[in-house]
């Protein structure tokens, strides 16, 4: 794209100037859907000279970044962070333990069971990765980083992408719910803020759906390009069921919505196990920066769960092939939660085939499917982050 708006060469001008004063680490661009944020990044990155690194934080988010031209993209977690290397000393020690234990008549059976216990949970901490910052990062001898949805970035992600020194442009819409969970690193203004959708995404429906709801207006029941709005009165049930099987991501607004979508869509795959079966769709529902797991984060189960009597064992692999064992609280696939007090002793995961729209920012899809059922007082921006949650298509179901 070589002509701008005056909106758009300012903001290429500011962070032209930011690139070569420095006086800050970075740069905040904000702008709504359509307004080129990411093709003014693509731009300034052909004109860097150096290494220049774009990063979101989801693998489809970053597939997304890929498909739309950038390049260099990756996840941020993937970028900044490598596995540690860890010692097997405690396991051969409770090993030695055990074998001691074994040559005692009788065998003392109920301290067996525990130390029994304890390798197992040493294996299994042995076989997750731990991770560290990554000092040999090519962020080190970068130009630039441009990282996608700012606001899913926390205060540690924060000061972990800053301590490379690279300049930081961040990208941001200011249209989107905030983050659930978390104190956001980014929280001052933005330095520019985009406003005027350019000429390409006029003609994009879903672009003309996002801007009609971002300024107030109803979307009517109807076709949108690829993308429709429905009343669930004129659907079929058929129609319907299909539709929870073949889209990329069901976006819904209630928990109790999400909790019996994940159960019908799972009862439809044939899953009969509570607990997740090789094959599942999990959703990360806390952050452990150490061992590489997101709020929102997508994986899927390498294998059937292990119910060890307390946690369930889980074999998963993320959606940029990252494959962690992880214990995790079984209450979530039951549809309650753990204790307060007993939450931090495992992860939390849940299914993730639903996913309310909050729990969705962050990542983005080429087709989503919307159950529309929120009404609360940020309605405008809920219905707003959903639509954009899609790269294609969207289809909304009116409840």
């Amino acid at each position: 794209m070589s002509n701008w708006s005056p909106q758009q060469q300012q903001a290429l001008d500011r962070v032209g100037r930011w690139l070569k004063e420095r006086d800050k680490p970075a740069f905040q661009l904000a702008g709504y859907a359509g307004t080129g944020k990411t093709t003014l990044a693509k731009h300034l990155a052909a004109t860097v000279n150096g290494p220049v690194y774009f990063a979101a934080y989801t693998g489809k988010a970053a597939h997304v970044l890929t498909k739309s031209g950038a390049v260099n993209v990756s996840t941020i977690h993937k970028l900044i962070y490598t596995p540690k290397d860890k010692s097997q000393q405690r396991l051969k020690d409770l090993e030695a333990e055990r074998a001691k234990l074994l040559t005692h008549s009788p065998v003392p059976k109920v301290l067996l069971e525990k130390v029994e216990k304890a390798i197992h949970q040493e294996r299994t901490n042995l076989a997750r990765p731990m991770f560290q910052l990554n000092t040999e990062s090519p962020l080190y001898d970068a130009a630039l980083l441009v990282v996608d949805e700012y606001s899913m970035i926390d205060e540690q992600m924060g000061e972990d992408l800053l301590s490379f020194g690279c300049p930081i442009l961040a990208l941001g819409d200011p249209g989107q719910l905030p983050p659930v969970q978390g104190r956001p690193f980014f929280t001052s203004k933005p330095d520019i803020l985009l406003t005027e959708i350019h000429r390409q995404a006029q003609d994009n429906p879903i672009i003309w759906m996002s801007k009609e709801v971002r300024e107030g207006r109803v979307l009517r029941p109807g076709d949108y390009g690829s993308s429709r709005v429905i009343p669930l009165a004129r659907l079929p049930k058929e129609d319907l069921r299909d539709m929870v099987l073949s889209t990329d991501q069901l976006l819904v607004g209630r928990n109790a919505t999400r909790i019996s979508s994940n159960n019908r869509a799972r009862e439809l795959l044939g899953r009969t196990n509570a607990l997740p079966q090789e094959g599942d769709k999990l959703v990360c529902l806390r952050n452990n920066h150490e061992i590489g797991l997101l709020n929102g984060q997508l994986w899927k189960a390498r294998a059937d769960a292990i119910f060890d009597g307390d946690h369930a064992l889980l074999n998963i692999e993320s959606e940029d092939g990252v494959k962690v064992e992880v214990s995790a609280h079984p209450d979530y696939f039951h549809g309650g939660k753990p204790e307060y007090w007993a939450r931090k002793d495992a992860e939390e995961f849940d299914y993730g085939y639903a996913l309310t729209v909050h729990k969705s920012q962050g990542s983005q899809w080429n087709n989503v499917l919307l159950f529309d059922e929120w009404y609360g007082r940020d309605r405008k921006e809920w219905l707003y982050t959903a639509i954009t949650r899609a790269a294609e298509r969207v289809d909304i179901v009116m409840m």
